[in-house]
């Protein structure tokens, strides 16, 4: 039986930090789908959409993926307060998926987008981070996916309602319950 390949593509949420268990949502969906899938994580924390357009040709070149699944945005959305600005601007992050979409659907026409989780922003706004995550700004990047999934007629598959505070390891990564809830989300879409 041949399998698909699966190329996920990301941050520290694909890398799976704070899974203590099983190394977050991918290795998950892995063990679960490993008859029909081979999943290959490119997951690096601390990547923003910017970071992920300079690797992407890279990694993907090899591979040659069936489907893509990107998981990007949380590090592009985070907050400098005092400067009142995001790491990466709203209109860059939007040219940044345009130009992952444009790249990807080169190699395959499945491709899947997923969305910014919630964090536990009375814990990562205190954080002694010249940047900073907050909600607030999740959500503008989170509804910029999924906008740009619904124009390019994407699979988004939403995350931000599934954790709350008990299933986040440091306010900001899930904890194995909260990995566990994103492999179970993702899992029924594929």
């Amino acid at each position: 039986m041949n399998l698909k390949t699966i190329c996920v593509f990301g941050d520290s949420l694909v890398y799976g930090v704070g899974d203590s268990q099983e190394g977050g949502w991918v290795s998950r969906l892995q063990s679960k789908l490993k008859e029909k899938y081979n999943l290959r994580n490119y997951g690096i924390p601390g990547d923003h959409s910017g970071d992920l357009l300079e690797r992407i040709d890279e990694e993907c070149k090899e591979k040659k993926p069936d489907i893509i699944i990107f998981s990007i945005g949380a590090n592009d959305s985070q907050y400098k307060e005092k400067e009142e600005v995001n790491f990466i601007k709203l209109k860059t992050f939007k040219e940044n998926l345009e130009k992952l979409f444009t790249y990807a659907k080169k190699i395959t026409p499945e491709i899947i987008f997923v969305g910014l989780p919630r964090m536990n922003d009375s814990v990562t706004t205190k954080w002694n981070f010249a940047w900073h995550f907050c909600n607030k700004n999740l959500e503008k990047y989170d509804s910029e996916i999924k906008n740009f999934c619904e124009k390019n007629n994407l699979q988004y598959i939403p995350i931000y309602d599934l954790m709350g505070k008990g299933d986040l390891s440091d306010g900001a990564h899930p904890n194995n319950e909260g990995y566990k809830k994103i492999a179970e989300r993702i899992q029924t879409f594929l």
